[in-house]
């Protein structure tokens, strides 16, 4: 049971993972999708098709982009 959800986002916890944190990933190919796991148990899981998989890692390339850069604070919407 999902937390909240609104327009296509269904939240279920905020999660912030530190460093060493156990990450993979199962992908299926059939329905262009993939979950990938975060914990040595599992204890969060990401599930995205192929578009919101692709604007993930877009976004997050725009961001270590701008880490890189010094100067004001980015806000990428």
């Amino acid at each position: 049971m999902s937390l909240c959800g609104h327009t296509g986002v269904s939240v279920e916890s905020y999660v912030e993972m530190g460093s060493g944190v156990a990450v993979r990933c199962e992908v299926d190919r059939l329905n262009e999708q993939a979950s990938l796991a975060f914990g040595s148990s599992e204890t969060f899981v990401l599930s995205l098709d192929r578009q919101a998989l692709e604007r993930v890692v877009s976004l997050g390339s725009r961001v270590i982009a701008e880490l890189d850069v010094e100067g004001e604070p980015l806000t990428v919407m």
